[in-house]
């Protein structure tokens, strides 16, 4: 069964912000699960990666190589952005977006792990030290990199702080307790969801 990991709740947030049978691309869309999921609940979804598997929906190529997929009411990209060009892959989804659509981003800011974070990662069972960290993950966009590169093609209608750390951990149950220590500044947020809109 495809996990919901990384997109739990998400889901439930475009899903609120759409009309019925609105077209939804999902860039980077990996297994499709996400797509199934808009699918299933009345949305004309599609997704875009170039690994994903051959079947109905997905389409096996570059967001900035699909030219012939026509254009959408919607699009969204779950922690996919981070592994972009980003300069390309925003420019085509503003491309294919329709007049009056919306981008919808789950992301996280790998750059704010920091001695809280890895005190409470390794409280709730994992050792993943700072520097260990910061290494692993070098070689990725910075969330404020994304949010930059977001705010330079698009306009921000929205966004939000969430947690991160627990989805990490494939620990859903302590999203509630993560929450509550981002919202006191006890914890960095990671996670965070926007919401946008082309300037045109």
């Amino acid at each position: 069964m495809a996990s919901d990991r990384w997109w739990r709740g998400f889901d439930t947030f475009v899903l609120g912000a759409l009309p019925a049978r609105a077209r939804v691309l999902d860039v980077g869309c990996g297994d499709g699960a996400l797509v199934d999921r808009l699918a299933a609940n009345g949305l004309d979804a599609v997704g875009v990666d170039p690994k994903a598997p051959a079947r109905a929906r997905l389409i096996r190529e570059r967001v900035e190589d699909a030219a012939s997929i026509g254009r959408f009411d919607a699009v969204c990209a779950v922690m996919s952005l981070h592994h972009a060009e980003l300069e390309p892959v925003l420019a085509a989804i503003e491309r294919l977006l329709r007049p009056g659509g919306r981008l919808f981003v789950d992301e996280f800011a790998w750059e704010a792990y920091d001695e809280r974070a890895a005190a409470w990662v390794a409280t709730n069972g994992e050792a993943r030290p700072v520097e260990e960290w910061r290494d692993e993950h070098s070689d990725l966009h910075t969330g404020a990199r994304v949010r930059e590169a977001l705010d330079e093609t698009f306009r921000r209608l929205g966004g939000t702080e969430r947690p991160y750390l627990a989805r990490m951990l494939n620990r859903h149950e302590l999203e509630a307790a993560e929450q509550r220590l981002i919202d006191r500044a006890s914890l960095p947020a990671l996670g965070w969801w926007y919401c946008g809109a082309p300037d045109a």
